[in-house]
């Protein structure tokens, strides 16, 4: 599922913003659309920090990921080498 806010104003009134997310994302109470953000305690996350700019528009994009793939994939081996041990 995806979630999104968007926050809008000058330079000033973006980084008061960027303030309170991550303020909020540290103190695990950040929502977005009404659904608390969960960042897992044991996974691996990867932080990715993009800058772009050109003639027309400048993006800066920040981004947090992790995957929870890797624990299912961990437990169906566990199972198949069990299922090889009978």
């Amino acid at each position: 599922m995806k979630y999104q806010e968007k926050y809008a104003g000058m330079k000033e009134e973006c980084f008061e913003s960027i303030k309170e997310v991550f303020s909020k994302l540290i103190k695990e109470k950040l929502e977005v659309e009404d659904e608390l953000v969960e960042i897992p305690d044991d996974k691996p996350i990867e932080l990715k920090v993009k800058y772009e700019k050109n003639d027309e528009e400048g993006q800066l994009a920040i981004k947090m990921t992790w995957s929870y793939l890797e624990e299912e994939e961990e437990e169906e081996e566990e199972e198949e080498d069990m299922d090889l041990m009978l």
